[in-house]
């Protein structure tokens, strides 16, 4: 969670609208605290709902790394006159020449600091052995949402066990539920396509923890780049292939945001749009079991990556990045570092 208000009152209308939503934990993760936010988590009354709050925020150091230093590099200073400045970060550029932005690699950090919160240092999530199902403030859920991820859990079980992720979420333009409904896609995963409403387990978790390297060294400020970066470098191992609904269950409803800037930003055009698309998928909705088609995937799918999007260059970002795995709670006693 960030600061959209008005897209996460619309996610948590949809969580309540959804079936069996009372035998889920819900985790919000802040990396920006607001009171107002927090009072809209604090009334949710239809389950169990947890608050976290990533501990090295710009908020809380605005004028100190991993928010912006004041000597610091800015963005567009050359190498050379770096090093003449001698501003903190002179000797790492990115990929591209730039140095660090602190907006931009706080989303890879806050990404992969609740990843381990969630896996390896939360008493209460310590004995799950399910599937831990990532949402953004500005997605909105169907009401069968959960069903259809048990549906592509016992899919992944009995016919795709080399299926390490599973999928909500798709970005297509029209969608058809009296075709795609009860369908479902066995393909290669793919950062840019598989990223919303994503769900994989502890396993998978533990897979990624042993390439966290892969993650952490890699000069991209994008999470879901740097896993697919990981997915594709995994020694032994062949990359990570997904289950995703042809007929989502996880819609994006932020028109306007980190990524997407466009000119008409009416959150409310979008939602009304979502939820007529949703009433008139009802009939669709709850099948009893899903069929699977199994692709190679595109040219896309495929590709694999030779350099990041850069934005990751700077030394302090990638140690920050890898001592958050590091950083854990002592179950046997009542002592933890955040």
């Amino acid at each position: 969670v960030h600061t959209r208000l008005t897209y996460l009152r619309h996610l948590i209308v949809s969580l309540a609208q959804a079936k069996e939503i009372d035998r889920t934990l819900l985790i919000f993760s802040h990396d920006y605290y607001d009171e107002e936010i927090n009072n809209l988590v604090r009334s949710i009354d239809f389950t169990k709902v947890m608050q976290i709050f990533y501990p090295y925020s710009i908020q809380t150091h605005p004028h100190e790394f991993p928010g912006m230093d004041p000597n610091d590099c800015p963005r567009d200073t050359k190498f050379e006159q770096a090093v003449k400045l001698e501003c903190n970060n002179a000797l790492y550029p990115d990929l591209h020449g730039h140095y660090r932005e602190a907006k931009y690699t706080q989303t890879k950090h806050h990404w992969w600091w609740k990843a381990n919160r969630i896996f390896n240092q939360l008493q209460c999530t310590a004995g799950h052995t399910g599937y831990v199902l990532f949402l953004e403030e500005d997605h909105y859920v169907a009401e069968d949402f959960l069903h259809i991820l048990n549906l592509l859990k016992s899919t992944a079980d009995k016919s795709c066990p080399q299926c390490e992720m599973l999928s909500l979420g798709t970005y297509l333009k029209t969608y058809q539920y009296h075709v795609n409904g009860d369908k479902v896609e066995i393909t290669p995963w793919h950062s840019s396509m598989h990223n919303m409403g994503f769900a994989f387990n502890r396993t998978v978790w533990n897979h990624i923890m042993k390439q966290q390297s892969q993650f952490c060294a890699y000069d991209d400020y994008n999470w879901d780049y740097s896993l697919l970066h990981l997915s594709q470098n995994m020694p032994g191992r062949e990359k990570f292939k997904v289950i995703v609904c042809k007929g989502p269950r996880v819609f994006h409803i932020g028109e306007c945001g980190f990524h997407h800037k466009k000119s008409n930003c009416n959150a409310s055009t979008v939602i009304s749009k979502v939820q007529k698309l949703l009433q008139n998928a009802k009939p669709y909705l709850y099948p009893t079991r899903v069929s699977a088609q199994v692709t190679a995937g595109g040219a896309k799918h495929n590709k694999k990556l030779v350099k990041g999007n850069g934005g990751w260059g700077d030394i302090r970002d990638q140690e920050l990045c890898t001592n958050m795995t590091k950083v854990g709670r002592q179950h046997r006693h009542t002592i933890f570092y955040a």
